[in-house]
């Protein structure tokens, strides 16, 4: 009995080889070619609309999209928990490409037009360390004795993205956009790792696509909670912009989106 009770114990977060197969050849792959889509979608849509009248038509069609996602969304829990899995990814597809029109308000609105860029490439960054730590460790992925391994490769990863960011957004403000881009990572990443594996675990392997339902259910409950975080910071930034640069909060993520507004201001 107590034999039985440590063998729970040592094997809670282990996986067999048929489950590693799925969470590194399918669904961590989907997952990063679902945060590529998305940011293609989010440059797209900031690109054309970014001069955009939010009022009147143009706003009940931002609505209509939103209620479109929700519609979207509950289409993949239904064709994910009837094991349709070619129904699934494609709605999945269209839904990661349809969300980068909802950031378009911070878009219009405001002059952090990099800034958003930068957020939704973190999803792109978690993605990728993960799928990178899957690439060189592959059937040793999530095995006991390589704890170690798994640390190195993503510290290495996360290191990576960051000069990454640093050198395509231009970012200045080191205090505030590292410690924000790495406590995104990191939640992305522990999402991916820890509660994937568990729920890979759990779900019959011919359901698979179910299993990846659930665990982009909670990614995007982790999305709304940063973007929460992320509009505070904006925020905080646009106060102290409008207190004549009293703090140097300039170098978030790079000046993108001051051009457009000057542009829109000596059109007034």
């Amino acid at each position: 009995m107590l034999e039985s009770q440590e063998s729970k114990k040592k094997t809670k977060y282990q996986i067999t080889s048929i489950q590693r197969k799925i969470l590194i050849g399918k669904i961590y792959p989907i997952l990063l070619l679902g945060s590529i889509v998305w940011l293609c979608g989010e440059y797209l849509f900031s690109f054309l609309f970014s001069d955009l009248d939010l009022t009147g038509r143009n706003l009940l069609v931002y609505i209509i999209v939103v209620i479109v996602e929700v519609a979207l969304f509950i289409l993949f829990f239904f064709a994910s928990k009837s094991n349709k899995t070619l129904l699934s990814i494609s709605l999945f597809i269209i839904l990661c490409f349809l969300l980068g029109i909802l950031s378009l308000p911070i878009v219009i609105f405001t002059e952090f037009v990099s800034q958003v860029h930068m957020f939704v490439s973190l999803s792109v960054g978690a993605s990728l360390i993960i799928n990178f730590i899957t690439l060189i460790l592959r059937d040793k992925y999530f095995s006991k004795g390589y704890i170690w391994a798994h640390l190195l490769l993503f510290l290495v990863g996360c290191a990576i993205i960051e000069l990454v960011f640093i050198v395509i957004f231009n970012i200045h403000n080191f205090l505030i956009t590292v410690p924000l881009s790495l406590a995104y990572i990191l939640v992305i990443s522990l999402i991916l790792i820890f509660y994937g594996v568990r729920t890979v675990s759990k779900v019959e392997n011919e359901n698979w696509i179910y299993a990846f339902f659930k665990i982009l259910g909670i990614l995007l409950v982790a999305l709304v909670l940063a973007v929460v975080v992320v509009v505070i910071v904006l925020l905080i930034i646009a106060c102290a912009i409008a207190t004549d640069g009293a703090f140097d909060l300039s170098g978030l993520g790079g000046g993108g989106g001051g051009k457009i507004k000057r542009k829109k201001r000596q059109k007034i």
